[in-house]
């Protein structure tokens, strides 16, 4: 990253101004140069105003055709709109992610004499946000069914279990002196009417309503004892990394519950990488501030981001539509109720989970509401 000597310059007031805009927008030198992010901006990209000052943008998209234009648009100081899709690079932790981006490039008059344009506003808009509110409503819908389903399930499936279980413990009592060599029989049937019971049970798990009583609470409280739980189920087989931001603030929630869907997360992905056997296995923690998020239907202006990233497999493309039903699995022998047990809680906190994947790069996107909201 290269940097260059910045004088001071009329940007500051503005800051405000940009700061309050919903979109992540840039303001930018003649020389392409950035001088000013807004926090949404800084969310996009991946950096800070300290870091991204006096930097040219090449350093965060892609090198093609459009970006070139951009730069000699702004070179040559043109008084107008351009625009183009670029693809916006960011890098954490060694592990590369990219997103396409609508950018529009315009002047500011504001800030620049009549004859001469000397500042432009660099506005982005991530393709494929809206894509997320629709996913994010079809798997609703989905849960809501599959919940209302299973609710049905298991009423005509309990019953006459109970009804069973009943009349084989009626029976079991009257061998026990009549004849006690037959009472393995009864036993085996009680056995496999809990035992079906408990399946049924365990498919209701992420169909039950509530998750008691929600308080603030530190979200890396429940991030480092899941940290600990996976280093001791996969220990070696995978590098395993945190990445916090310690100022972000207490999420709206129940430790247990939040702790459950963690855990789904990194497990499946651990299971991810090792399936895929990459060179090094690699998952990462991090928790973030988001801001301008669409959860049910409704912006959010700020919201907890708990992601889970891997550089596995990915997620395939027969399965991402109905990736939260239950009995959904990659993986052989798998349930697939990790990842619904997961999105319920999430759901039940107000929240949601939003996938990003490709081969190489699985963000499983957490977004909690703040106890304050």
């Amino acid at each position: 990253m290269t940097r260059s000597t910045i004088k001071p310059s009329p940007v500051a007031p503005i800051n405000l101004t940009i700061d309050a805009l919903q979109n992540a927008v840039a303001v930018l030198d003649v020389q392409a140069r950035v001088q000013q992010l807004n926090s949404a901006a800084q969310m996009m990209w991946g950096s800070t105003v300290a870091h991204a000052q006096g930097v040219g943008i090449g350093h965060w998209f892609e090198q093609d055709e459009t970006l070139t234009k951009l730069l000699q648009h702004m070179l040559l100081g043109k008084n107008e709109v351009c625009r183009g899709v670029l693809r916006l690079l960011r890098v954490r932790d060694d592990m590369s992610d990219s997103v396409l981006v609508h950018v529009i490039v315009s002047p500011l008059h504001e800030l620049s004499p009549l004859s001469t344009v000397e500042y432009y506003c660099l506005e982005c808009h991530q393709l494929g946000a809206y894509e997320n509110v629709n996913q994010d409503a079809q798997w609703r819908a989905q849960m809501h069914n599959y919940q209302l389903l299973m609710r049905q399930l298991a009423h005509e499936v309990k019953n006459p279990l109970g009804g069973i279980r009943g009349a084989a413990q009626l029976l079991q009592d009257e061998l026990q002196d009549s004849a006690p060599e037959l009472m393995e029989y009864t036993e085996m049937m009680i056995a496999q009417v809990d035992r079906l019971k408990n399946m049924v049970d365990q498919f209701l798990v992420p169909y039950r309503q509530g998750v008691g009583q929600a308080k603030g609470l530190n979200i890396h409280e429940v991030c480092e004892s899941v940290y600990r739980l996976t280093q001791i189920e996969f220990g070696t087989q995978i590098v395993l990394q945190r990445d916090y931001d310690v100022s972000i603030p207490d999420v709206r929630g129940v430790a247990d519950y939040l702790q459950q869907l963690l855990l789904n997360l990194v497990q499946n992905a651990a299971q991810a990488v090792l399936r895929q056997c990459t060179e090094t296995p690699k998952v990462i923690i991090r928790t973030r501030v988001a801001r301008q998020c669409v959860v049910n239907q409704v912006m959010q202006p700020m919201m907890i981001e708990l992601s889970v990233i891997d550089n596995g497999p990915g997620v395939s493309p027969e399965i991402y539509d109905t990736l939260f039903l239950p009995m959904v699995s990659q993986r052989e022998g798998g349930t697939g109720l990790g990842l619904s047990v997961a999105m319920q809680i999430a759901q039940q906190h107000g929240g949601t989970i939003e996938v990003h994947s490709r081969v190489g790069h699985t963000q499983m996107r957490v977004l909690l509401p703040l106890a304050s909201s």
